[in-house]
């Protein structure tokens, strides 16, 4: 995905590339045209009669102004205009104008939208939970809890970005991870390419932290080549996890549905304890993993 600050150039460039195709590749057309002055008496209005065709073939827009002109000639009506044929074609500076400025509008109107889906912190409840987390689970010794759900679309996400951005209002350093390789969606709710994230890291690729406030940093999911389990099993995930603990008070994770896979277990070891979304029972298996419900919501 692009930075947002050269999506509307390249729409720009896109959208003149498109015209400049289109117009390039547009079939061209011809007309023919011809004027005769009619004898007096032969219609009201003006006595001047124009004739025009047009042809994908020069010679019969010809051929057909011709034909048209034959009647008049018999009738003594005065040739102002031979026959003459043209070649019509888009207009390649109106084109490119217009590709242009559709390609602007259309990145304007994909920024607005990216705008309308960053996360917002919900007054109350998320400032709640966030200082019951503060003081209840996060400490020096504790700075991870990952964000568990058994299902999609039971709000994990947006949780997980709305209790960072409260974490980091109340001046705790935050680290916001989207572990769903998955389905990865933390890159939308903050407008950042998902590129050079967690995927990346574990496949020794460059990676990099988007400081998204003063105390808010997000590593985004980036690009899985390989079974997301997999690249979540591999030793680099906890050095990695340990060296985030030595610069961040507050690590919050958002782990893919139990549903789609146990993913979220290999977090939830390394936690102790995770923060519980919706109604699924995952209480056996975060026992299993040697964490508990550290809240729910």
């Amino acid at each position: 995905m692009l930075p947002a600050a050269r999506l509307p150039l390249a729409m720009a460039l896109a959208g003149l590339a498109l015209a400049w195709a289109l117009t390039a590749a547009w079939p061209t057309r011809y007309t023919a045209s011809a004027s005769v002055l009619l004898p007096a008496g032969t219609a009201p209005g003006s006595r001047i009669l124009r004739i025009e065709y047009a042809a994908r073939d020069a010679a019969a827009a010809l051929r057909q102004v011709e034909e048209a002109l034959r009647p008049w000639a018999a009738r003594e009506a005065r040739l102002l205009d031979p026959a003459m044929v043209r070649p019509q074609r888009p207009s390649l500076p109106l084109n490119l104008a217009l590709g242009g400025c559709g390609g602007l509008a259309f990145a304007l109107a994909l920024a607005y939208a990216r705008r309308r889906r960053r996360v917002r912190i919900t007054p109350g409840s998320t400032f709640g939970l966030c200082q019951q987390l503060l003081a209840q689970w996060f400490s020096a010794q504790r700075q991870l809890l990952p964000v568990v759900g058994a299902a999609a679309g039971e709000g994990r996400s947006r949780l997980a970005a709305q209790l960072a951005l409260a974490c980091a209002e109340l001046g705790q350093r935050t680290l916001l991870i989207d572990a769903d390789l998955r389905a990865p969606s933390l890159h939308l709710a903050f407008g950042l390419p998902n590129s050079c994230g967690l995927a990346d890291f574990l496949q020794e690729r460059r990676v990099s932290l988007a400081a998204v406030s003063d105390n808010l940093s997000v590593m985004v999911a980036g690009h899985a080549q390989a079974d997301p389990l997999e690249l979540l099993s591999r030793e680099r995930l906890p050095a990695f996890l340990a060296e985030a603990r030595r610069h961040f008070g507050v690590i919050l994770i958002d782990t893919p549905a139990a549903r789609r896979g146990p993913d979220f277990e290999i977090f939830a070891a390394l936690a102790g304890g995770a923060l519980v979304v919706g109604r699924g029972r995952l209480e056996p298996v975060l026992e299993r993993c040697g964490a508990k419900v550290v809240a729910r919501a």
